[in-house]
């Protein structure tokens, strides 16, 4: 009998690859949306997160439920009331798939569940791994609560400290090819920030690597073992995707200037390992930037 997994946010960037790969390995997905649409290959329940209300119907036959719901960080200024937004969103959402597990019988035995590498703030000189302190600032405040939400889960809880995303349809590199097509390369802050990246289908990989094996728990960073500078990041980038451009320096406080506390995103620095995830016999299929872009590039 083929293993259900309930994807809450299965729409969005990661959810869709992962939904094509869970589909591609013979599991059933259903998805939690809050709006009910027909989606190929895919049962779709309602929810609304906010109010606590789920379509129970999801839990029927559900072994594992994966929480990728919460607003982008990326879209909109960091006003006060955005910030709010981006933590109720995350926090309401795992409140609602505890409450609903709780409240009615089901036979799910894990829940996956994303925070992000925020959680370590800005740290310039440091390697980290999954028992560094955690960071300051709003990133690292989200992170921390966003992970302690699933604290009273009573069933195996898995949780991935996500990177940067590398995917053609979302993300940084999609924002970052835009001025590239102008041939322009800009070098972000300093450019010695760190960047701890990971391609989307070693994250998803990584995802179903934690339903497969049961004995994963806890959390785990979700970067490749390769973090790079931004420098080294947009080498890598001008190299694959246009080998003519010309470096142009944003200074970090012209980016400050210009998006507000929201320009930490590209100007924290944290240098990421990938040990623990590794120890549990994951392998990579794109563990350096150059076969990620590479393989990118082909798409």
């Amino acid at each position: 009998m083929m293993n259900k997994v309930l994807i809450a946010g299965g729409s969005g960037l990661i959810g869709n690859r992962l939904t094509e790969l869970l589909l591609e390995d013979g599991f059933k997905v259903a998805w939690l949306s809050r709006t009910l649409h027909k989606q190929e290959g895919v049962e779709v329940y309602e929810w609304n997160p906010h109010s606590g209300k789920m379509d129970v119907r999801a839990l029927d036959n559900c072994d594992v439920i994966i929480n990728l719901a919460g607003s982008s960080i990326s879209k909109g200024r960091w006003t006060e009331e955005f910030k709010k937004k981006i933590i109720s969103s995350r926090l309401d959402s795992a409140s609602c798939i505890l409450k609903s597990l709780a409240e009615n019988e089901n036979q799910v035995e894990c829940i996956i569940s994303s925070s992000a590498i925020g959680y370590y703030g800005d740290r310039k000189d440091e390697l980290l791994s999954e028992t560094s302190d955690q960071g300051t600032g709003f990133l690292a405040e989200t992170s921390v609560l966003w992970e302690q939400a699933y604290s009273s889960a009573s069933i195996r809880h898995v949780g991935f400290r996500i990177g940067v995303v590398l995917a053609n349809d979302g993300g940084i590199l999609k924002e970052m090819r835009l001025p590239l097509r102008f041939g322009i390369c800009p070098i972000l802050g300093d450019g010695e920030q760190y960047l701890s990246w990971i391609h989307i289908d070693d994250l998803c990989r990584q995802m179903i690597h934690a339903i497969k094996n049961k004995n994963m728990q806890g959390i785990y960073n979700a970067v490749s073992p390769e973090p790079v500078n931004m420098k080294v990041f947009m080498k890598e980038l001008v190299k694959t995707f246009q080998p003519y451009c010309l470096s142009i320096p944003a200074p970090a406080f012209l980016l400050k200037l210009l998006l507000g506390e929201k320009s930490s995103l590209i100007l924290n620095s944290a240098r990421v390992n990938a040990d623990k995830i590794m120890q549990s016999n994951f392998q990579f299929q794109f563990p350096q930037l150059k076969n990620a872009l590479h393989a990118l590039s082909k798409k």
